[in-house]
């Protein structure tokens, strides 16, 4: 009987998520209006999954207590201090959700754990905020009313169902085990590598219905480990901060009388250490040579992190990590901003990011909805039949079979198209299929024999590509998403840590020799300034993009930032910064790495203050 009541009372606070979820949509109903019958239907459906994790999570105290073993729950003592359990930290929760009916009107996206760091402004505005938003607080009684008044009881529980039945007083041990370990599955949201996350609401295309799927309590509760950050004020006011990170956002290309296609292709930990081209070596990339030879090749190219979790956002949102946490994991992701999928959508443009490794792997499945992608191609949509053979026992499909899996899907596509592809045979354990085994040099460190491997499935895919129609009209750019293993001296510094690749190719000669002759591809440059490098080259509008990148074809002196182990580090022409929060910082030599003359910070300070500021007040786009 007991696990019947627990039961009935995780059953009926499902109906009040939902009935919290529709009165969210009913407050912010502007937000969702271009949401169709369906797609609501289908946010609502998919928002179970995240209710029962969050009711589950914050109901942990209430199972273990419900359905411990002991022969002091049978009594009626017992069963009010269960009443009071169950009731108090629901009652607590229904109010953050009902909050959002009004807070998620300011700051786009539901309540964090965050919100304590406002709460000293909040408590100086809580009697203006009580009397303008008292219908909240009425809402809240009245949910609560009727949360306790028709809570499903206990009044059925006998001594005898608990004392007097030997099998249930067997059997409760493992009912208590199993109902715990039922608390912590439901609350991952099932078996899979990664639990549930916030990011993985947003899978819907409209970005916005992401947060109608979610509840307040989950992204509250979920959040509360979460780093964070703080508040910075280098500076006073808002002008000079804009002033300082405001990017040429000009167009340098005239509109192509054919539309043109866009493949990016991000290799895995392919730093620019171990190419050939421009090196003093012969490196493990003889095929990327030869394409770097005929292609612009940015010299100074560098990454905004050493994760492949931070790649992928500054690539295709021009979001570095300026703050301790990865913005994929961290609790501002479902905060505004444009992506590349989402920008060139307006323009015509069909998307999509390909990734060979599980679904949900690295979260780049979530973050590829936020950034706009149409379609997302993972482990699940890879042939079943192929599946098997072409599977490295590891993290996903082999390069070679995947790139011309991905060089087939685009061959589909009957718009204008922008394809992504993030490889992985180059990641540890660095798997290589038994036909190339003793093919390509092992080199001095283990991810040396599987560059090359990938090497080949580069050139297996153009290979393939240069005879597809679309081929001819389609910019290529390439680049990789982090560094690995220094084995050569020259990179083994602080800026070389983070040298990687950046190679543009078109195979229109005529396009390529436009694209040298306008750009110096000896500047400082960086992965966000790949999206609006995409732009400028389809002549689409550029204002969107964060101003933490700039177009490689404008005329301006480039930068490139990172955030590593609480240091700041700010390249420019020559010279590079090392900064803590507190403002101390070190100049250095950019081609010695020698201590040199200081030069003026205020650009990386302003860009840091507009990067967090703006994640804490969701202000990127205004």
């Amino acid at each position: 009987m007991y696990l019947l009541v627990w039961s009935k009372r995780i059953v009926w606070l499902l109906f009040f998520y939902f009935l919290l979820r529709f009165l969210f949509l009913v407050f912010n109903i502007k937000s969702f209006q271009f949401a169709d019958n369906q797609q609501i239907s289908y946010a609502f459906l998919y928002g179970v999954k995240f209710d029962l994790s969050a009711i589950f999570i914050s109901n942990v105290l209430y199972t273990l207590a419900a359905l411990v073993p002991l022969r002091c729950t049978e009594k009626q003592s017992y069963q009010s201090f269960l009443n009071y359990l169950y009731w108090i930290p629901n009652i607590i929760l229904f109010w953050i959700n009902i909050v959002d009916f009004e807070f998620y009107k300011f700051i786009g996206r539901r309540t964090i754990f965050e919100v304590f760091g406002i709460m000293g402004d909040v408590l100086a505005q809580s009697f203006s905020l009580l009397s303008t938003y008292w219908n909240l607080i009425s809402i809240w009684i009245f949910v609560s009313f009727l949360f306790m008044k028709f809570t499903p009881k206990s009044t059925n529980l006998t001594k005898s169902s608990f004392t007097n039945n030997r099998r249930l007083i067997m059997i409760k041990p493992i009912i208590w085990l199993l109902g715990m370990g039922f608390t912590i599955l439901i609350f991952r949201g099932g078996f899979q590598e990664k639990p549930l996350r916030i990011n993985q609401a947003f899978e819907q295309h409209d970005n916005h219905l992401g947060n109608l799927t979610l509840n307040s309590t989950f992204t509250f509760l979920t959040t509360i480990d979460a780093k964070g950050t703080e508040k910075t004020n280098y500076f006073t006011d808002n002008q000079t901060v804009e002033s300082l990170v405001k990017r040429d956002r000009s167009s340098h290309f005239s509109t192509s009388s054919t539309p043109q296609n866009v493949v990016i292709i991000i290799l895995e930990s392919f730093g620019k250490e171990y190419m050939g081209y421009k090196n003093p070596y012969k490196g493990y990339t003889p095929f990327l040579d030869s394409l770097a030879k005929n292609s612009l090749f940015m010299e100074n190219c560098f990454a905004n992190g050493r994760e492949s979790i931070i790649a992928m956002p500054a690539i295709t949102a021009s979001i570095p990590q300026l703050i301790e946490e990865p913005f994929i994991t961290s609790s501002y992701q479902s905060n505004k901003f444009a992506g590349l999928g989402s920008i060139i959508k307006k323009h015509g443009y069909i998307s999509s990011f390909f990734h060979g490794a599980r679904n949900g792997s690295m979260g780049f499945e979530g973050f590829s909805q936020l950034a706009g992608f149409d379609k997302y191609y993972g482990l699940n949509q890879y042939s079943k039949e192929k599946k098997d053979t072409d599977f490295d026992k590891n993290w996903g499909i082999f390069d070679e079979p995947y790139l011309q899996y991905f060089a087939a899907e685009l061959s589909k596509e009957t718009k204008p198209f922008v394809g992504c592809i993030f490889t992985l045979s180059s990641h540890h354990p660095y798997p290589i299929p038994a036909q190339y085994k003793g093919k390509f040099p092992k080199g001095t460190a283990e991810i040396h024999e599987s560059l090359g491997y990938t090497d080949l499935a580069l050139q297996h895919f153009f290979e393939t590509a240069s005879k597809q129609p679309w081929y001819k009209n389609t910019l290529f750019v390439i680049t990789a998403d982090h560094t690995q293993f220094n084995t050569e001296k020259k990179y083994a510094t602080p800026t070389g840590a983070y040298s990687v690749p950046l190679i543009i190719y078109h195979p229109n000669s005529q396009t390529l020799t436009q694209l040298k002759s306008i750009t110096d591809s000896t500047k400082i440059c960086q992965h966000t300034d790949i999206l609006p490098s995409i732009l400028d080259f389809l002549n689409l509008n550029q204002q969107q993009v964060l101003p933490f990148g700039e177009s490689i074809f404008a005329r301006n002196a480039g930068i490139a930032m990172q955030f590593n182990s609480d240091v700041f580090r700010f390249i420019s022409p020559n010279k590079y910064i090392e900064m803590n929060i507190d403002s101390r910082a070190k100049c250095f030599d950019l081609k010695t790495d020698k201590p040199t003359k200081a030069f003026q910070s205020n650009q990386l300070k302003a860009f840091i203050q507009y990067y967090r500021n703006g994640l804490i007040e969701n202000s990127w786009m205004k």
